[in-house]
């Protein structure tokens, strides 16, 4: 009896709005990636370019403005001249920092990925927790796609398995919602 009070006090505290939101902004984002996969690759890395200057001006401010007693102004110095190096390269080789881009965006879905099936094989009460270990799955999968090809493949992914990736986990994660209201309209009566 115990542990039915628990599994109903666990899953009446959980929002199933927050999983339907989240998957119908995932599937908007997924579908104007796919219809601009070009525009969407060079849009980030100008960005990402730009980020790195502007960061690199700052550091370069703050070094300037800074007492020189410690050796962090001089750091701060060598950080932002190598600041300005990468972003102007990346506004200028935009291939060879889509696929940096490309890498450090696999390394967050595996991450992602490994801990969305730590959940799913860990919480033995969250019901249909099989959506939680796909969206795992899914994850590592085209986590480790990407990483295989990470040149060849930024536009791809920037254009296609991005788009397929969030238009999935949106689907999934709208099913998620919808699956955890039924369970609280069940469970869940004042």
């Amino acid at each position: 009896m115990t542990e039915v009070l628990m599994y109903r006090e666990s899953i009446c505290d959980v929002k199933w709005g927050t999983f339907v939101l989240i998957g119908l902004l995932a599937l908007i984002f997924g579908i104007v990636i796919m219809f601009f996969p070009g525009i969407t690759t060079a849009v980030l890395v100008m960005l990402f370019g730009v980020l790195v200057i502007v960061l690199a001006f700052l550091a370069l401010v703050t070094a300037l403005i800074g007492s020189g007693e410690t050796g962090r102004p001089t750091l701060l110095l060598l950080g932002a001249i190598l600041g300005f190096i990468v972003g102007i390269g990346a506004i200028l080789a935009p291939q060879f920092f889509a696929a940096i881009l490309a890498i450090i965006i696999a390394v967050v879905l595996f991450v992602i990925g490994i801990m969305n099936i730590i959940i799913a094989l860990s919480e033995k009460a969250f019901p249909h927790r099989w959506l939680l270990f796909i969206m795992g799955l899914l994850s590592v999968i085209f986590a480790i796609l990407i990483m295989v090809y990470p040149l060849i493949g930024a536009i791809v992914l920037f254009g296609f398995l991005l788009g397929i990736y969030f238009v999935i986990y949106g689907i999934l994660s709208i099913i998620a919602g919808f699956a955890l209201r039924s369970i609280k309209n069940e469970y869940c009566k004042a």
